[in-house]
């Protein structure tokens, strides 16, 4: 990595964690070793993806999947010439962090994959300790919180953190919407609080005042408290960080209460056709944050969008995030192809070395890709407003974008 973490401007346009023991890893079996296998003069690497395949978080989680596995097959056919190929291996979190680290113990124990790739700040929270006990590399590919910024020796942050988008959007409704009392309403969890956090210090940064912070907790049925707290403080702006859940939840009550306040979130929610079909006009004119640094006008990312809906009859869930599940592939591809070329095994250990001795990565959709000397990257930040949430999200117009 050959550069730090901060120092731009923004320009407007877990719980305890359980270790695996010598039985579970099969006593002599090195711990995020090189499990590869070779035949036909073709190596093998497996490449773990722990994601969110069932609870309320599924309609993200299994479309991750889906796009993973887009790019493990298109990723194959282009590097079989230098020959390897990737083995994808999923497993089920539930987005929670319990649930996350049993998915992890078995890709790191059963499966013996050197990397896993996951997302949800709570679940990679909960990982990261145990990365380092296994040494196997934890990549995140879709989750935001800045708390995941240096939690781990062996976690790299493949998805921008919170201290890039939301900081953006805050920023922006400060300074161009020229807002000056927000308020924040957010999940009780990683996904939430750190977010809430990073909002806060970038609106007052900008001069504008934090006057009312509610949490509320993860998958809730009801929001009227929180919604009733927060207006009461009559903000101008309110920004809403939940996850899918509880998030039509949170609009549907500031609906229903008469609020006719300006809205914002992150492409988690605002690209969530599950949200935006159970909020429906409540979400209507909110301002979210996209990472993709692509647009669906892509041809290349038209081409996947087309095929997933020749596949599932309808569109794919948090398109922002897909780009990253496919573009994954491609990234560990990459790590395989350089570690080879040292004649080096492809373990964890050398996985995260690749990483940081590395300056760029090329990847298919987002170009390429930079990790800072703190295992994050940083992003372009596009503003997007829903006209309405009837439309599908690659309607919703382009409003600002903000360079890192």
């Amino acid at each position: 990595m050959k550069f730090g973490a901060g120092g731009r401007r923004w320009l407007v346009a877990v719980a305890a964690v359980a270790v695996l023991g010598t039985s579970a890893c099969g006593g002599g079996a090195a711990q995020g070793g090189d499990a590869s296998v070779t035949k036909d003069g073709v190596t093998t690497y497996k490449m773990g993806v722990a994601m969110a395949l069932s609870g309320s978080q599924a309609a993200l989680g299994q479309d991750f999947v889906t796009f993973v596995k887009y790019g493990v097959e298109d990723a194959n056919k282009e590097y079989k010439k230098d020959g390897f190929q990737i083995d994808l291996v999923t497993e089920d979190t539930a987005g929670t962090a319990d649930v996350g680290l049993k998915a992890f113990n078995k890709l790191a124990s059963i499966e013996q994959a050197p990397v896993v790739f996951t997302a949800w700040s709570a679940v990679v929270k909960a990982m990261a300790p145990a990365s380092k006990d296994v040494g196997v590399a934890l990549i995140n590919s879709g989750a935001n919180s800045p708390e995941l910024e240096g939690a781990g020796e062996n976690l790299r942050n493949f998805f921008p953190l919170a201290s890039n988008d939301v900081a953006a959007v805050s920023t922006y409704m400060a300074e161009h919407e020229k807002k000056k009392r927000a308020a924040i309403i957010h999940v009780d969890n990683a996904t939430g609080q750190g977010a809430a956090e990073v909002y806060k210090k970038s609106f007052e940064k900008a001069g504008g005042e934090i006057v009312a912070t509610e949490s509320i907790r993860q998958d809730a049925v009801d929001a009227s408290a929180q919604v009733a707290k927060v207006l009461a403080a009559k903000p101008d702006t309110i920004h809403v960080h939940a996850l899918l859940g509880e998030a039509p939840v949170i609009f549907k009550a500031l609906r229903e209460q008469g609020s006719t306040v300006p809205l914002t979130t992150y492409a988690g929610l605002g690209e969530a056709v599950a949200v935006r079909t159970a909020s429906g006009a409540a979400m209507d004119g909110l301002i979210y944050t996209t990472l993709a640094n692509t647009s669906p006008e892509d041809p290349k990312i038209a081409s996947l969008v087309e095929r997933f809906k020749k596949e599932k009859n309808r569109e794919p869930a948090g398109l922002s995030y897909d780009v990253y599940m496919y573009d994954s592939a491609f990234f560990f591809a990459e790590l395989i192809k350089g570690i080879r070329a040292a004649d080096k095994p492809v373990t964890g250990e050398n996985i995260l070395k690749a990483i940081d001795d590395t300056d760029s990565f090329p990847l298919p959709l987002q170009r390429s890709t930079e990790f800072t000397d703190t295992g994050i990257v940083r992003k372009q930040v596009i503003l997007k407003k829903i006209g309405t949430t009837a439309d599908n999200p690659a309607r919703d117009k382009a409003i600002a974008t903000i360079e890192p």
